[in-house]
C-alpha cells in the first residue's frame, strides 16, 4: 500500500509521520527510533525522556498521569470509580478549561465540582441559588477537607457562597482572585446583567475588557441586518482587543435552562468562550397519560397511592394553586404547596406529607428544584401545561401573524414568499421595529409598513368574525371578553416537570407515572405532537386503559433496585460542515456551543433506549491535509522502492481566498498574514478527542469523505483508540443512530482510490499547467483529463455555433415554437412578412407513461438546468445545503434505489394528500452503498414554509428562492417515482409556415392521472390563432449548456457525481469558458480555445475521452479492491515520466514556448 505521510502529524515534535505509526499511537521515527510497535503512554513518555527528545508528548504524558491522580483522589473520596461522563468532566476540569455541565440530578455534578475543588487547592469560588443549598455543600466538604469557608471570603480556602451573597460582597470575593469560579444554576446570572457583571468582575475580567465586549455584542447586533463599512471595521478593531485577553480564572456552570440574551450575558459568553448549557433530555422513563376534564380528586381517589406531584398550568394563577392545596386537605388528602426553601421537600421526604402541588412553571421550584428519587412517583398537570400571551404583542412576530392570517383566510401569498427568504436576524430587526414602532431603511422598511397593516388587518378581522377558538398547528387563539391570546403548549415545561417521577437511582433510571388533565384538547393535540418531537418515543395513552396495579407495582420495584439501567458514555462526532455539525446536535437535544482554539463544538446529547452519549460535534471543514506543495518528491510524491504521499495541512488566505498546501507564515500569493490552517482544527479535534470514551468520524459517504475520514482516524489515533467510521445518507435521528449502532471500520479501498486520483490529477495537472503556463503566459492555467475533453467539447460546439450565426426566427404557435435560421437579417424579415401559419391537427396517439426513477445527481442537475435554469454548481451547493439541514438524502449518487423507509414516507404523503389510491412504491433496483436523491420527511413545499414559519431558526441555512424551488423539484420527482403510470395523448400536427414550409410535429397535447397529479408533463396547444413571431442573433447549432455537458460526461463515462459541477466551474475559474448570464449557455473563450489546441496538439493521447474514461474505470478497481494501487501509480509515474514529460522537453513545444 502506498504510505501516507503527514509532514506535520507527529504528536511529539510536529514533524514528518506515517500513518502506520500514527495509527500506533507512536510519535514518528526521528523521536523515537526502532520502535514499531504500540506502546502506552507512559512507555513512550520514559523513551522520549530517555532519548532526550521529548516536546509537545509531554502535554499528552501529564494530562495522563493529572487524570489518574484525580481518579484516585475521586476514588478515595466517594468510593467507587467515576461514571464514564464524570471522567469526561474531569479531564476538561483539569485542562482549565471553561465549560457548562449538562446532566440530570443523579449523575453526580456536584459530587465532582467538589472533588476537583480538593485536588486543585487553591481558591475556589463556589456559587449557588440558595442558602440550603450552600448549607448542604459545605456539609459534605467539610467531611472531607477543613479548607472550606461557608458564607465568609477566605484565601486559600473553597469559598461557598449564595449568589445574594455575591451581589452584596463582589469586592471581598474578588480581592481572593480565584483560580476557580464554578456557578451552579447559571439562570441567576443570565436573568440579570448586573449579577453577571458581577460575576465577570470575581472572574479577574478587567472592566475595559468587558465594556468592549459588551459593545462589540451591541455592533454585531447592528451589522446582523445592516450593512456598515465603519461599524465593520469597528467590529473587527474590538475583536483583536477582546480576543487577545486571556481569562485568569477557570469558570464552570452547572446546570441552565436559559440561553443568554442580554448584552452583558452574551459578553460574558464572548470571554468565557462558552455558552451556559440548555436544558438536555438524557432518557425519560416515564408513563405519559391524559383524562378529559379537571377532576383531579376521582383522579387521586383512582390512584390510591401517595407521592405525587400536582402541577396547575400557569392560566390558573397563583390562587388557583392555594385552591387546590386546601381543597385537598379538607378531603383528606395531605398537601402542601412546593414553595422556595426546603420546609416543604423535608415534609414530603419524610412522609408528613403526601401530596406537592406548584406551578407549571418552566423556572418554579416545583418543576425544576425537586428531587426525590424514591418518594415522587407521579406527576399530574392541572390543565395542559401552557403559556399565555396577548395576541397583539405576539403579532409582531411576521411569522405569527403570517399563521393567524392564514388561519382567518386572509390572503398573505405575496407577503410569506418575501418574510419566508429573510434571515433570522432581518425577521428579528422586524419585530423589534414592529414592537418599538420604529422604521428601517429599505426593503425591510417595506415589509415593515405590510407587516404593520397586516397586523391591523387581522385584529379587525377577528373583531367582526368574533371566533371564540382559531386552532393552528402550534399554538391556538382564544378569546377573552373583548381581548384575544395566543396559548402555546408548553411542552419543555412538560418534560422537565414529569421528568421529576423519574430520576436517577441505582444506576439507573425509576418509572414513573405522569397524567395529564385535559382542559383544552385541542391544546393537547398540539402538546402531544411536540413532546414527541423533543422526545420522540413519547405515546400519550388513556388513563382510563391504564392497569394501574401493575403500573404501581412497577413504580415501586424501580425504586427498590429494579430501576432500568443507563449506559452512558461520551463521544465525539466529526463531520465535514459546520451547518452539518449544528443540525445534528439540534435534531437530538438544544446543543451547547463553545470554542476550542476558535473552533466552534457543539454539546448534544443522543439518546437511544437505555444508552446516552453525550457527544462533542465538531466539523473538520473538509479536508485537513493535501499533497503538499512542498519540495518533496514528484509534486509531493515519493517513488522508489516504495510509494510515499506527503500530506500537508491546508492554508487558506482570507484576504485573497487562494488555498496552500505548504507551510507558511504569509500568503504566497498577496502577501497577506491573514493566514488560516487546518492545524487548528486538527489540534482541536486531538484535544476533543482525548476527553472521551469514543471517536466517531461521519464525514461524507463517498471517496472524498473516506479519506477525510482516514486523514483524520491517522491523526486521532496517538490520542484515543477507539476512533470508529460511521456512515448515513441522510441527516435524520433514526438515520444517525442507525450509522453509531452500525459503527464500522475505514475502507481503505475507497481511501487508495481517492490517493489514486489525487496522485494522478496532481501529476497530470501540475505537467500540463506548467505547459500552458509556459505557451500562454500567466499563472492562472491549469487542465486535468477530465477538464480536457469537457473544454474540448465546449470549444468545438463554440466553434460550430459561431460558424453557423445568423438570424433566427422564432415562431410562437400558441406556447410551441418553430424556429428559422436567416444568414442576413434582411431575409429574416422577408420570411416574417411571407408568414402564413396554418395548423392542421392530421392524428391523435394514447400512450400509457410510466414515472421517471427518482433523481441522481446527474438527472437532477440537468432538470434544474432544463427546468428552473439554475446552474449546475448552484444547484450543487443548495442541494449540498439541504442535504446538511437534513431535509434531503445524500445528494452526490449514481443510483435510483429506494430504501423501504423511503416508499413509507411517499406512502404516508399520498395517504395524507388523499392520493393512496395513485400509490404504487417501488425500490428502483437493488439496493447498494448509496440511494437516490429523496426527501427525508412526507413534507412538500408547502409544509416546508410552513415549518419554517412555525420554527424559525429550526435550519442553519438562509433559503432563497433557488432553495425552495431544487426542494420542490427533488419532492415531486421523487413521489412520482412512487406512483401509478400516467395517460399521455399525442396529437401529430402539421404546421405549416408559409407556402412551401411546413413541419410535422407530434406533441403531448393531454395528461391525465398517475404521478401527472405531483409532476407535471408539459403539454402543448398549438393554436394557428394564436401566432407571434420574433427576431434575434441566433445560431442553428446552440451552445453547450450545463446540461448537456453533464449528459455528455455521464455517457461518455466522464467523472463522477462529485466532480460533474466541480469541472465546468474549474474551467470557467481557469478563464477558458464563460458563462453567458441570461441562459447559463457555456462560451469558449480566447483563452480557453487557445489552452486546448496546446493541449489537442501536444498532449492529445492524454486528454482524450478514451483514456479519460479508462481512467474512471481504473479508480473504480481501486476502489473495488480489484486493482492494486501501487500498481496504478508506478504506471502512471512511467507514464508521466515517458510521456507528458517527454513531450514538455521536446524541441517542438520548446518552439511554442
Amino acid at each position: 500500500m502506498v504510505k501516507i505521510r503527514y509532514l506535520f502529524g507527529c504528536p511529539n515534535c510536529n514533524g514528518p509521520i506515517d500513518s502506520e505509526r500514527l495509527l500506533k499511537g507512536l510519535p514518528c521515527e526521528s523521536c523515537l527510533p526502532g520502535y514499531s510497535e504500540a506502546l502506552d503512554i507512559k512507555a513512550i513518555y520514559d523513551l522520549l525522556v530517555k532519548n532526550s527528545t521529548l516536546k509537545s508528548y509531554a502535554e499528552l504524558y501529564y494530562n495522563f498521569e493529572m487524570y489518574e491522580e484525580l481518579s484516585s483522589l475521586f476514588k478515595k473520596i466517594v468510593g467507587k470509580e467515576p461514571w464514564p461522563l464524570q471522567k469526561y468532566w474531569l479531564r476538561k476540569l483539569l485542562r482549565g478549561e471553561n465549560f457548562s455541565l449538562s446532566a440530570p440530578t443523579g449523575i453526580g455534578k456536584t459530587t465532582t465540582l467538589m472533588v476537583y475543588s480538593i485536588y486543585r487547592g487553591e481558591t475556589t469560588l463556589f456559587v449557588v441559588p440558595t442558602n440550603s443549598l450552600r448549607d448542604q455543600i459545605c456539609q459534605r466538604l467539610k467531611a472531607i477537607t477543613p479548607d472550606v469557608s461557608c458564607g465568609n471570603p477566605e484565601d486559600g480556602k473553597i469559598n461557598v457562597t449564595s449568589f445574594y451573597s455575591i451581589n452584596r460582597n463582589t469586592e471581598k470575593y474578588a480581592s481572593l482572585k480565584p483560580k476557580v469560579v464554578i456557578v451552579d444554576d447559571a439562570d441567576m446570572i443570565l436573568k440579570s446583567g448586573k449579577t453577571t457583571e458581577r460575576i465577570a468582575t470575581i472572574l479577574q475580567i478587567p472592566q475595559d475588557v468587558f465594556d468592549k465586549a459588551v459593545q462589540l455584542v451591541k455592533l454585531r447586533r447592528i451589522l446582523s441586518f445592516k450593512e456598515d463599512r465603519e461599524l465593520s471595521q469597528r467590529v473587527r478593531e474590538l475583536e483583536a482587543q477582546v480576543y487577545t485577553w486571556r481569562p485568569v480564572t477557570q469558570f464552570v456552570v452547572s446546570s441552565a435552562t436559559l440561553r443568554p440574551k442580554g448584552s452583558k450575558q452574551l459578553a460574558l459568553r464572548t470571554l468565557a468562550g462558552f455558552e451556559p448549557s440548555t436544558v438536555q433530555i438524557y432518557s425519560r422513563n416515564i408513563i405519559d397519560s391524559y383524562q378529559d376534564g379537571l377532576d383531579l380528586v376521582n383522579l387521586l381517589d383512582r390512584l390510591g397511592d401517595e407521592g405525587a406531584l400536582i402541577l396547575v398550568s400557569r392560566d390558573f394563577g397563583r390562587a388557583k394553586v392555594k385552591e387546590i392545596v386546601n381543597e385537598l386537605n379538607e378531603r383528606g388528602f395531605r398537601a402542601i404547596q412546593a414553595v422556595s426553601g426546603r420546609k416543604f421537600m423535608d415534609k414530603f421526604s419524610s412522609g408528613e406529607v403526601g401530596y406537592l402541588v406548584g406551578s407549571a412553571s418552566y423556572y418554579g421550584v416545583a418543576v425544576r428544584g425537586l428531587d426525590e428519587p424514591k418518594r415522587l412517583k407521579y406527576v399530574i398537570f392541572y390543565g395542559v401545561p401552557k403559556t399565555k400571551l396577548p395576541l397583539e404583542d405576539s403579532l409582531n412576530n411576521p411569522f405569527t401573524a403570517l399563521r393567524v392570517a392564514d388561519a382567518l383566510s386572509l390572503d398573505v401569498g405575496n407577503l410569506r414568499k418575501k418574510v419566508l427568504l429573510l434571515s433570522p436576524s432581518e425577521v428579528q430587526a422586524i419585530k423589534f421595529a414592529l414592537r418599538n414602532s420604529e422604521t428601517l431603511n429599505g426593503k425591510l422598511e417595506e415589509l415593515r409598513k405590510s407587516l404593520s397593516y397586516l397586523k391591523e388587518n387581522v385584529i379587525e378581522v377577528l373583531k367582526s368574525k368574533k371566533p371564540s377558538v382559531l386552532k393552528l398547528d402550534n399554538f391556538t387563539v382564544e378569546r377573552e371578553g373583548r381581548r384575544y391570546f395566543i396559548l402555546i403548549p408548553d411542552a419543555i415545561t412538560y418534560i422537565q416537570g414529569s421528568g421529576r417521577a423519574s430520576r436517577i437511582l441505582h444506576n439507573g433510571f425509576t418509572l414513573g407515572l405522569s397524567v395529564v388533565l385535559v382542559d383544552k384538547p385541542e391544546l393537547f393535540e398540539i402538546l402531544a405532537k411536540r413532546v414527541k418531537g423533543l422526545s420522540y418515543d413519547t405515546e400519550f395513552k388513556k388513563f382510563n386503559d391504564l392497569d394501574l396495579d401493575s403500573i404501581k407495582r412497577e413504580v415501586t420495584e424501580s425504586r427498590n433496585g429494579g430501576s432500568r439501567s443507563l449506559d452512558i458514555k461520551t463521544a465525539l462526532i466529526v463531520v465535514e460542515s459546520p451547518t452539518k455539525a449544528k443540525t445534528i446536535s439540534r435534531i437530538f437535544s438544544r446543543g451547547v456551543r463553545r470554542e476550542l482554539y476558535g473552533v466552534p463544538v457543539y454539546e448534544s446529547i443522543i439518546v437511544d433506549k437505555n444508552s446516552v452519549i453525550v457527544a462533542n460535534i465538531v466539523a473538520s471543514k473538509g479536508h485537513v491535509t493535501d499533497l503538499t506543495t512542498e519540495e518533496v518528491g514528484y509534486y509531493g510524491v515519493e517513488v522508489d522502492n516504495e510509494i510515499r504521499a506527503n500530506y500537508s495541512p491546508i492554508y487558506k488566505c482570507y484576504n485573497c481566498l487562494k488555498t496552500i498546501t505548504k507551510r507558511v507564515d504569509s500568503c504566497p500569493y498577496c502577501g497577506s498574514t491573514l493566514v488560516y490552517s487546518s492545524e487548528r482544527i486538527i489540534n482541536a479535534i486531538r484535544l476533543l478527542s482525548s476527553d472521551v470514551d469514543e471517536v466517531y468520524v461521519a464525514t461524507d459517504p463517498d471517496q472524498e469523505g473516506e479519506k477525510i475520514a482516514f486523514d483524520l482516524y491517522a491523526l486521532i489515533s496517538p490520542y484515543n483508540k477507539n476512533v470508529f467510521r460511521v456512515t448515513y445518507h441522510e441527516i435524520t435521528k433514526n438515520a444517525i443512530l442507525e450509522a453509531i449502532r452500525n459503527k464500522s471500520w475505514f475502507n481503505l479501498n475507497a481511501v487508495n482510490s481517492q490517493l489514486a486520483r489525487r496522485i494522478e490529477d496532481r501529476w497530470i495537472g501540475f505537467e500540463l499547467s506548467s505547459a500552458l503556463k509556459s505557451i500562454i503566459g500567466d499563472q492562472n492555467n491549469g487542465s486535468g483529463r477530465v477538464q480536457g475533453p469537457v473544454l474540448g467539447w465546449i470549444v468545438d460546439r463554440t466553434n460550430e455555433y459561431k460558424r453557423n450565426t445568423g438570424w433566427m426566427v422564432y415562431v410562437k404557435v400558441g406556447n410551441y415554437v418553430i424556429r428559422r435560421l436567416f444568414k442576413s437579417k434582411a431575409e429574416a424579415e422577408d420570411f416574417v412578412k411571407r408568414l402564413n401559419v396554418k395548423v392542421l391537427k392530421v392524428g391523435e396517439r394514447e400512450e400509457v407513461v410510466n414515472p421517471q426513477p427518482p433523481y441522481t445527481t446527474d438527472a437532477l442537475l440537468i432538470d434544474a438546468y432544463n427546468r428552473l435554469g439554475i446552474s449546475a454548481p448552484l444547484t450543487m451547493r443548495v442541494a449540498q445545503e439541504l442535504f446538511e439541514s437534513g431535509l434531503i438524502t445524500y445528494h452526490r449518487t449514481d443510483s435510483i434505489h429506494i430504501s423501504p423507509l423511503g416508499v413509507n414516507i411517499a406512502k404516508e404523503y399520498l395517504i395524507r394528500s388523499g392520493l393512496n389510491q395513485d400509490f404504487q412504491g417501488r425500490s428502483w433496483g437493488e439496493s447498494g452503498t448509496h440511494e437516490a436523491i429523496r426527501p427525508t420527511n412526507p413534507m412538500d413545499l408547502n409544509d416546508l414554509q410552513r415549518d419554517i414559519e412555525e420554527n424559525p431558526f429550526k435550519y442553519y441555512i438562509k433559503f432563497t428562492w433557488v432553495h425552495f424551488k431544487v426542494y420542490d423539484l427533488i419532492f415531486r420527482r421523487f413521489i412520482a417515482s412512487q406512483m401509478g403510470p400516467a395517460k399521455v395523448i399525442y396529437g401529430k400536427f402539421r404546421v405549416t409556415l408559409t407556402g412551401n414550409d411546413e413541419e410535422l410535429i407530434e406533441v403531448p397535447i393531454l395528461v391525465e392521472g398517475g404521478f401527472s397529479k405531483v409532476y407535471p408533463v408539459k403539454v402543448y396547444s398549438l393554436d394557428g390563432s394564436e401566432v407571434t413571431s420574433s427576431i434575434r442573433k441566433g445560431s442553428s447549432v446552440p451552445l453547450l449548456g450545463y446540461a448537456e455537458v453533464i449528459k455528455l460526461m455521464k455517457e461518455k463515462n466522464i467523472g463522477r457525481p462529485s466532480t460533474y459541477a466541480k469541472t465546468v466551474t474549474s474551467l470557467i475559474r481557469h478563464g477558458y469558458v464563460i458563462e453567458t448570464k441570461k441562459r447559463s449557455f457555456l462560451l469558449a473563450s480566447k483563452r480557453g480555445i487557445k489552452a486546448y489546441e496546446v493541449l489537442r496538439n501536444n498532449f492529445a493521447e492524454f486528454v482524450s475521452e478514451s483514456r479519460t474514461s479508462l481512467l474512471v474505470d481504473t479508480i473504480d478497481k481501486i476502489s473495488k479492491g480489484t486493482l492494486d494501487v501501487d500498481v496504478f501509480i508506478k504506471d502512471l509515474f512511467q507514464e508521466v515520466n515517458s510521456g507528458i514529460r517527454v513531450l514538455i522537453n521536446s524541441p517542438e513545444l520548446k518552439e511554442q514556448i
